[in-house]
């Protein structure tokens, strides 16, 4: 029996949430990949065992307790106990999460900016709590990990076959115009931009919520541009992210991005603000004046803010954009269904893509065709480590810890190739400078117990694990990486002194590497003093990060050869005392000596937020295959889309990634809803 979605009449299943919480996860790059909750779905009838659980888990100073009381359907009362954690930070962050929890009937909340420890503590001990509660049934799990690979997964068999489904397998069948895969930036965008456009629209997400939310909204040419004086060169800025990707990209798409991204974002802007009292769009002009004189930047980078402390959203989070989607979904007559994992693609033989065979929330088949055609938005593969082995052995293996959406295992891709679709050659990973594990650790696949440096991306002293400097510092986020990779064991080490604090200031970061405000009144840091402070007092405190009063003895906690490393140093600190960097060409003012014990150091790898390499497509974002021909009903989005991004992430182009995800989840939208 068929059942048509229409915008009158929403079909059976799960109900979108207007009010539904995102969340923005643990120690993030620029933005985070941590699980989030844009519309939290009603929950059914009997899922939890109606009682009282509690769940302990380790915070910054203390164990935190948290209780949870739920009735068949819903969590009904929450308590928490952070009272052992630091007065004026974790402990009182106390109320606020107990907010955040109730409001999204989940563990995966925004936490509260500067007790990120503490926010992450009560996450977890929230998850265990709704585990008990469901029987194991809800497992919402708060480490970005990966599951390891499996034996019949390894080797280069990334991609296998579609499944074989019977016939009298499928349970159902739904109808609807417009049917997008993933409900998170892409989809939601494409689902809102449709349904505007007088579609009927269905989205499916395979998660219980929305995941991975971002707050860095990369565009150009926008109101909040043209409001604070900005002209951006649309031709320079094309030119410098084709030069990022040694132009083994599709320039089209990347022009389709510099012309419509300020169209969407002004769109993007009317929806959240007359959504969201306090909350208004900002954008960075501070863009590190006074250095970066090897790379071009351009003001690009914007994000939502909240004035309103008494609202539960902690400011400049990515959470009112997937909220506000989410609601323009509804309010237009579509739907969200959760737990509703797309299994393959149907399409005609030679022809058209019809729809999708999916697996509903009870884990039946189901069938759902779509007259205009499926958006793929699903995301890329940085959580399936089979298939980041297989295209990407240099990413896999100089990554030490991850921050992606932990169920990213590239099922867009495959689906889209099992139907014939074409791949970009250049498997492209976005990878930061901010992982780190133990000094007695080499690259091992375990991406659980690794840690999160920010600092990382500043640009001290770094050296091999011989002891040996081997690059400029002052690079992009990855090219310290690809150039680590030259290295022994694809690692090294950042080291630095007590001046540390005087010496960020002086470096001048910016983006998601800035932790001193802009002096040009920019608002947004991914994390302020106190909370940088908090999070070396941990990952010192794991053992991630060694502390000696001489050099020799910082050595010897690192494991480097000591009388090489003192060598190094001597010579660095000559060139800091010359302010001419003649080894590497470092910015003088970038050049600061290592000179005041305490000294510091930890072992880094890649910090992997996401995979950028996906289906071919054209400025219609309909899929191509191999001959680089339509394939009809078949659209994508975002990072399960290619074309766009090739080797690197252009980290200097702020925001970029989401901007074009979002820009062409818009595009895609509008353009299967007006078939």
């Amino acid at each position: 029996m068929s059942k048509e979605i229409s915008r009158r009449e929403f079909v059976k299943g799960l109900a979108v949430s207007a009010a539904g919480v995102t969340a923005i996860g643990l120690f993030g790059g620029c933005g985070n990949g941590a699980p989030t909750t844009a519309a939290t779905p009603t929950a059914a009838a009997g899922l939890y065992t109606p009682g009282t659980y509690t769940a302990t888990a380790k915070g910054m100073e203390s164990d935190i307790t948290v209780t949870m009381t739920f009735d068949a359907s819903s969590i009904t009362d929450i308590t928490l106990d952070v009272s052992g954690e630091t007065e004026s930070i974790g402990a009182a962050a106390g109320d606020t999460l107990k907010k955040q929890l109730l409001a999204a009937q989940s563990s995966q909340i925004d936490g509260v900016s500067g007790a990120s420890v503490t926010s992450a503590a009560v996450k977890q001990a929230a998850a265990d709590c709704i585990s008990q509660a469901s029987g194991g049934k809800i497992v919402q799990n708060m480490a970005t990990t990966p599951a390891p690979i499996a034996p019949e997964a390894a080797g280069n068999d990334w991609l296998g076959t579609a499944p074989e489904i019977a016939e009298s397998d499928i349970k159902d069948t739904l109808e609807t115009e417009v049917l997008i895969v993933g409900a998170s930036n892409g989809g939601l965008a494409a689902g809102a931009r449709a349904a505007q456009c007088g579609a009927a629209v269905l989205v499916i997400e395979k998660a219980i919520s929305s995941m991975n939310e971002r707050e860095a909204l990369g565009a150009i040419g926008t109101r909040a541009a043209k409001a604070a004086g900005i002209e951006t060169d649309k031709n320079l800025v094309v030119a410098e992210l084709c030069r990022y990707a040694s132009h083994r990209c599709n320039e089209k798409l990347i022009r389709l991005w510099a012309d419509r991204s300020g169209e969407m974002l002004d769109w993007l802007e009317e929806i959240v603000t007359s959504r969201n009292d306090g909350v208004s769009l900002h954008i960075e002009t501070d863009i590190g004046k006074g250095g970066h004189d090897n790379y071009y930047i351009p003001v690009t980078w914007h994000n939502f803010q909240d004035s309103d402390p008494s609202h539960d959203y902690t400011p400049a989070t990515g959470a009112y954009s997937l909220r506000s989607l989410s609601a323009v979904i509804s309010e237009n007559g579509g739907e969200i269904r959760y737990s509703t994992p797309m299994v393959k693609l149907e399409r005609e033989t030679g022809g058209r893509v019809t729809g999708v065979i999916a697996k509903n929330e009870n884990g039946e088949y189901i069938r759902i065709n779509a007259s205009k055609g499926v958006i793929l938005c699903t995301g890329g593969y940085a959580g399936n480590q089979a298939m980041l082995k297989a295209l990407n052995p240099v990413a896999y293996n100089c990554t030490v810890q991850t921050d992606s959406t932990p169920n990213c295992f590239g099922d867009g891709i495959k689906a889209g190739m099992w139907v014939g679709a074409d791949k970009d050659p250049d498997a492209t990973v976005m990878l930061f400078d901010r992982g780190t594990i133990q000094p007695d650790r080499l690259v091992d696949g375990d991406w659980k117990n690794s840690g999160y440096f920010h600092l990382g991306s500043q640009p001290w002293l770094k050296v091999n694990l011989n002891g040996e400097r081997f690059c400029n510092e002052s690079v992009p986020y990855d090219f310290i990486l690809h150039a680590a990779y030259m290295e022994p064991h694809h690692l090294y080490n950042t080291v630095y002194d007590s001046n540390w604090v005087d010496q960020v200031k002086q470096f001048k970061q910016f983006a998601c590497a800035r932790i001193e405000p802009s002096p040009d009144g920019g608002k947004w840091i991914l994390f302020n003093w106190d909370a940088e402070k908090g999070l070396l007092a941990t990952l010192q405190q794991a053992g991630f990060i060694q502390q000696a009063d001489t050099l020799e003895e910082l050595a010897e906690k690192l494991n480097m050869p000591a009388d090489t490393f003192v060598e190094t140093v001597k010579r660095y600190n000559a060139l800091c005392d010359k302010g001419v960097d003649e080894d590497f060409g470092k910015e003088a003012y970038r050049l600061l000596p290592l000179n005041t014990p305490p000294y510091f150091g930890c072992r880094q790898g890649a910090n992997l937020l996401t995979t950028l390499d996906g289906l071919r497509i054209n400025t219609n974002m309909q899929v191509l295959d191999t001959e680089g021909k339509v394939i009809d009903g078949l659209y994508a989005a975002g990072d399960c889309s290619g074309g766009f991004f090739a080797h690197n992430y252009p980290e200097y182009i702020a925001g970029v990634a989401v901007g074009r995800t979002l820009t062409e989840g818009y595009l895609a939208g509008e353009y299967v809803a007006k078939l």
